[in-house]
């Protein structure tokens, strides 16, 4: 379950303090390549890790959880503006020690709606569960709706367990633009099999 909360983590509290940059990555760990829309800037990695402090700090608040993210691996975040981004990462998830893949994320994502819930006690809130395909790959697609007064924001977190890891990737998006960029980036994705 620690493992899994480092996607609700960077989903808190990104925020746009980045460098320009376009770039195309490739991960060997799990043999992913990416490339990040034209519009988006790498967050460097001392304001992730600052983010993802503060994240901490809500989550354990919200949601009664201690969480470890002593293990986890940031591979990018990217960043539209404050409210839009996307980051990708690795956690290892061991089944025998870390307990089954399946119900922590189940786990995951009651926290990540009752934190947002309990964040924002105005807002409505609709969530949905799917599984999606990249590049041949089933991967669980958990998105929650976020609406208050005239802000409508998505956050849409998306795990699978491969290769030892809990490989996650969120974004955060507000316009129907930014979700098109950001889901062609993941969509046009590959792995190395």
């Amino acid at each position: 379950m620690r493992t899994l909360t480092c996607l609700l983590l960077l989903t808190l509290t990104t925020q746009a303090l980045a460098q320009d940059s376009t770039k195309r990555y490739t991960f060997k760990e799990v043999g992913w390549t990416i490339t990040i829309p034209a519009d988006f800037k790498e967050m460097d990695s001392v304001q992730n890790r600052r983010s993802m402090e503060k994240g901490i700090k809500v989550l354990e608040e919200s949601a009664d959880v201690i969480a470890d993210i002593s293990e986890v691996k940031t591979l990018f975040t990217a960043t539209k503006n404050t409210f839009q981004y996307f980051t990708a990462t690795l956690t290892p998830f061991d089944p025998p020690k870390d307990g089954d893949y399946k119900q922590a994320t189940k786990e995951l994502k009651e926290i990540t709606y009752y934190t947002f819930k309990d964040q924002m006690p105005d807002a409505k809130l609709d969530s949905s569960s799917t599984k999606i395909t990249i590049d041949g790959l089933e991967f669980d697609k958990f998105s929650v709706l976020i609406k208050v007064k005239d802000l409508t924001l998505t956050v849409v977190l998306i795990g699978k367990l491969y290769k030892g890891y809990d490989f996650g990737i969120s974004y955060l998006y507000m316009d129907e633009q930014t979700r098109d960029q950001i889901e062609a980036s993941i969509r046009n994705s590959k792995f190395r099999k």
